[in-house]
């Protein structure tokens, strides 16, 4: 898959901290991703951009939080967002959802696998959901492995 990303170096962290110009974008809000049941940690070093090697300003995770900000020029959409997150990639494979993490891949093309987007409570289709302010994203991966 093939990723998107914007490298920052540490001079820039002051925009991690909100430092945006007028016409930049400034949301927040919260995040789940679940699979099989278990949630994933998002508030561990590796998910964090102080931590990541490959993170991206316009959506991350900082602050040792699982509370997501997007800042940057323009929106993201949910399946953007979570193919930015370090750990994550997202792509679509005639019209199936694909989702990888940690070297597994949910493939919503196989039978066994099921993959939710949701935002606040409502399923969205996440690759035309662009993300706005307060909102709280759930990513449920079911399989019945």
């Amino acid at each position: 898959m093939k990723r998107r990303a914007v490298i920052i170096g540490v001079s820039s962290f002051a925009l991690l901290g909100g430092c945006l110009s007028d016409d930049e974008i400034d949301a927040r809000g919260d995040i789940e991703i679940v699979i099989d049941d278990s949630a994933v940690d998002l508030s561990e070093d590796r998910y964090q951009a102080e931590h990541a090697e490959n993170h991206s300003i316009d959506f991350h995770l900082h602050g040792g939080s699982d509370e997501w900000y997007m800042e940057g020029e323009e929106r993201v959409t949910f399946a953007e967002a979570i193919d930015l997150l370090p750990y994550f990639a997202f792509a679509t494979d005639d019209g199936d959802h694909v989702l990888e993490h940690d070297g597994a891949t949910y493939d919503e093309g196989d039978a066994s696998t099921e993959i939710a987007f949701i935002v606040n409570g409502d399923g969205v289709e996440p690759t035309e959901y662009a993300l706005r302010d307060g909102d709280e994203m759930r990513l449920e991966v079911t399989t019945d492995d």
